[in-house]
């Protein structure tokens, strides 16, 4: 009995030998699947980190800091905006006016296409670090060939901003090559791009004329894409239980660029008036009067537009940037009028430039009108906005009519009477603000 007794014991403390043994094993081999899997996801991690795909679009941030890359990016198109307001200040015509805004079109497009992909897709990677770098090596050399552009000299041009074109047009259809659920949005996008492209390459062979058809066409091509495929892009996010809005940092990002152009107006006041050998008391009346009209223009487009968003869907996305079109081409312009004014103080034979001045400077009010109405109005803004918007459509068609009276005015006198003008409805928008902040709703 005992021996039976002791070799039965014998025989359950082999078997839970075997369980325990055999648990640990799969114990064992559950660890060392997770230690993997651990260093799978790490590596995965570390390789996301060093060169990632695009941000995926559902993981996009509406509220975000603006990363250095992207100030950083910014700054190469100080240069290539600056070329262009310097060869209009020193060949101010209404030929090269035109020229200049499809160049300006096509820089500024090249900027909204990296400042929109790197609010949908951008991450801290190194594949977003050495595109954004390849971007602006290209957009530099595309500034350097400006001038020989003006020449006739298209072909350095038209490689550059090739390798800007197809660049982007990577940078758009690899989205979809990461993300398929994607290739719905990139898809007209990219069709787009490549023609625009492949007409690129074609203009070098062809003469100056035949070329600037085919970058018309080239711009037309690259500024449709969010315009034919809208309906698809509306109704694939409505499926998807989504709606599309303008992020605050891509509104941030405008404002941005929109002081970078605006440096061009205080530059061109600043050389013009360095420029002047005898800095009689006139010459300091017209760098106050240039200053202060940089001033009062900063002033309105921020005040109207600033700390706001656009109101929800897509269509208010389009409108916001083709508005920017005429309004920063327009900023532009006055930056190199007023050089060109501030160069020659006592002379009263600047027609066309009065003309392109005031032109210039309506436009840029009835941008701005135009941009406040798309944009969301907070409680405090509204009474402001709408009010200064009926004076905007008022001062612009007033500034109009200054040029008939070219023979009345020196430059002081026009700068000044510009001045006084933009000073009304900045003044009474911060009036505006202060009634509704003491008084509320009064």
């Amino acid at each position: 009995m005992g021996f039976a007794i002791v070799l039965v014991k014998g025989k359950l403390e082999n078997r839970s030998c075997c369980i325990f043994n055999n648990l640990s094993i799969l114990s064992c081999i559950s660890s060392l699947y997770q230690s993997i899997q651990q260093k799978s996801f790490m590596t995965k991690k570390h390789t996301n980190l060093w060169w990632g795909p695009p941000r995926n679009f559902n993981e996009r941030k509406h509220e975000r800091k603006i990363s250095w890359l992207e100030l950083f990016y910014d700054l190469v198109y100080v240069a290539a905006i600056a070329q262009l307001t310097h060869h209009l200040a020193e060949h101010l015509s209404w030929h090269e006016l035109w020229y200049s805004f499809l160049l300006f079109s096509l820089i500024f497009w090249s900027w909204v296409n990296g400042s929109q992909y790197y609010d949908l897709h951008g991450n801290d990677s190194i594949r977003t670090r050495i595109f954004t770098f390849l971007q602006m090596l290209a957009v530099a050399a595309a500034a350097i060939t400006i001038p020989d552009a003006f020449e006739r000299h298209h072909q350095g041009f038209a490689i550059a901003f090739a390798v800007i074109q197809i660049l982007i047009t990577y940078l758009w259809w690899s989205v979809g090559l990461y993300d398929p659920s994607h290739r719905v949005f990139n898809k007209y996008y990219t069709f787009n791009y490549l023609i625009a492209f492949i007409l690129l390459i074609i203009s070098i062979f062809f003469d100056h004329k035949t070329a600037t058809i085919l970058w018309m066409i080239v711009l037309v091509l690259n500024l449709t894409p969010g315009l034919t495929g809208a309906r698809t892009i509306v109704k694939v996010l409505k499926q998807r239980g989504q709606v599309f809005s303008t992020s605050a940092a891509l509104v941030e990002r405008f404002g941005l660029f929109t002081i970078i152009v605006l440096a061009e107006s205080i530059l061109g006041t600043v050389t013009a008036i360095a420029e002047v050998k005898d800095k009689h008391p006139a010459a300091w009346i017209a760098f106050i009067l240039g200053i202060l009209i940089s001033f009062l223009l900063w002033s309105i487009y921020f005040d109207m537009t600033s700390e706001q968003e656009t109101k929800q869907g897509y269509s208010y996305l389009q409108w916001f940037i083709f508005l920017h079109f005429p309004l920063l081409a327009a900023m532009g312009v006055v930056g190199a009028c007023i050089k060109i004014l501030l160069s020659d103080i006592p002379d009263h034979s600047h027609g066309h430039v009065l003309w392109m001045f005031c032109i210039a400077i309506a436009t840029i009010l009835f941008m701005i009108v135009g941009i406040a109405a798309i944009m969301k109005e907070e409680e405090e803004d509204r009474a402001f906005i709408q009010q200064v918007s009926r004076l905007l459509i008022i001062t612009g068609v007033i500034v109009l009519f200054i040029p008939l009276f070219e023979s009345y005015l020196g430059t002081i006198a026009f700068l000044s009477v510009i001045s006084l003008i933009l000073f009304v409805p900045v003044f009474i928008g911060v009036r505006s603000r202060v009634q509704y902040k003491i008084f509320g709703r009064r």
